[in-house]
């Protein structure tokens, strides 16, 4: 990311010189954590599609990821029975599933953490 041109620091403006560079660096690691949350999501969402118990293999196909706000990324599953109920839910929590989504998650807990992490460390250009 391109940084603007500070203020030179004077009694006058030294406050604003200040704040003007944390922001820079805030608005640079904000920048950063975007970029890692997408790629962590991405990986979670191949975790979780390799997971996914096959029958017909809609729902291990129906994973998506929404990137539509800062700072924030949901996985979500579209897949749904006759009834409109989520097959995620019903393979998560119902009386004959085979729960899957927690688990993986945890499993791959400390990858995605590292993943965004590496972003934030190594992501400033």
């Amino acid at each position: 990311m391109a940084r603007s041109k500070s203020l030179k620091p004077t009694l006058h403006n030294m406050a604003e010189a200040i704040r003007q560079a944390i922001q820079e660096e805030v608005n640079a690691v904000y920048e950063d954590i975007d970029r890692g949350l997408d790629k962590a999501a991405r990986y979670a969402e191949q975790k979780l599609e390799s997971a996914t118990p096959v029958d017909s293999g809609i729902t291990k196909g129906s994973w998506i990821v929404d990137f539509k706000y800062t700072n924030v990324r949901y996985i979500n599953n579209t897949s749904l029975n006759k009834k409109k109920i989520p097959i995620v839910n019903l393979l998560e929590f119902g009386s004959k599933g085979k729960p899957f989504v927690q688990r993986t998650i945890e499993q791959e807990e400390q990858n995605i953490i590292n993943i965004i992490k590496g972003e934030i460390e190594h992501g400033k250009a």
